[in-house]
């Protein structure tokens, strides 16, 4: 599994690697301080269970500022082997700031929204702020996710995790 895992993240980084030396009409740096549409796909870990592909969809506004919003799937696996992992879809907002204008550039960012359970009735509200670097046109970060359950069986359950995920911008 972690095989394939592996081979998928390299086979991304890989067909997007030609792009790296491309560069936007005003000669910016990072793409986030080029004015217009951007979009982002991600594939992160929540440690220890937690796997989650998601997209984000929005606009930068040229300064190093991003406001969009995403969705993706993630699944949750738990120790017990004989148990089903459970399914979830996310619905996010997504802000996020470049602080500098350079190929490989620190950011922060906060994601914010509601997870809906495929495998049962119940939603979470999730909350994940982050750190971490542009390189190019690919990212990685480093975060705090929570999920706090509001609906039907997640009521009153609280989850806490460390999420590391890596990412490419188109």
């Amino acid at each position: 599994m972690k095989k394939v895992k592996v081979l998928i993240i390299a086979a991304i980084m890989i067909a997007l690697g030609n792009q790296l030396n491309a560069q936007s009409k005003n000669d910016v740096k990072n793409l986030n301080y080029d004015r217009g549409y951007t979009f982002d796909v991600e594939l992160s870990c929540s440690l220890p269970t937690l796997w989650e592909f998601s997209t984000s969809h929005g606009y930068s506004f040229g300064n190093g500022l991003y406001v969009g919003g995403g969705a993706g799937f993630y699944a949750e696996y738990v120790p017990d082997y004989k148990a089903t992992p459970t399914l979830y879809t996310p619905a996010f907002a997504d802000v996020k700031y470049n602080i500098t204008n350079t190929l490989v550039s620190p950011f922060i960012s906060l994601r914010g929204g509601v997870d809906f359970d495929v495998c049962r009735t119940g939603m979470n509200i999730n909350l994940n702020p982050a750190v971490g670097l542009d390189i190019s046109r690919f990212f990685i970060n480093f975060g705090y996710d929570t999920h706090l359950g509001v609906w039907r069986h997640s009521k009153g359950t609280n989850s806490h995790y460390f999420k590391i995920g890596i990412g490419v911008t188109l």
